[in-house]
């Protein structure tokens, strides 16, 4: 097989898990997308700063992940995407599970994004807030 053709099933795998990985998400109530080469982005609308206070929204990103898809050890793994120690520095990649293992990555993700004490109409029915 030619390292075109490697590359593109590779992309192909990347994808379908990133797709599977977002839908994991949305399940918990987390909204997710899909980025560029299997990364995907996840954020609790729970975290969101108040849309009527400008300093909350200034100074909050809300509550947001990033992982992923890439090789590890010869497998596809998620990797969390962490940022740098200063605003310059590039951000830093650390294993988070292998790509297949989609509940797995879901639920990490879930308990890194989750306001455990938002009053909700979901808290009650074990939504993730």
């Amino acid at each position: 097989m030619g390292d075109e053709v490697r590359t593109w099933a590779a992309d192909v795998v990347r994808q379908s898990a990133a797709v599977a990985l977002v839908a994991d998400l949305e399940r918990r109530r987390l909204a997710a997308e899909v980025m560029d080469h299997g990364a995907v982005r996840a954020r609790n609308p729970a975290g969101e700063p108040d849309m009527n206070d400008p300093r909350a929204r200034a100074l909050s990103p809300g509550l947001r992940q990033e992982v992923v898809c890439r090789t590890h050890r010869g497998a596809l793994w998620w990797w969390w995407v962490w940022s740098g120690p200063d605003r310059r520095a590039l951000s830093e990649l650390e294993p988070l599970c292998p790509a297949a293992d989609i509940a797995f990555a879901g639920e990490r993700i879930a308990r890194v994004l989750a306001v455990p004490f938002a009053s909700s109409p979901d808290e009650a029915s074990g939504g993730c807030q």
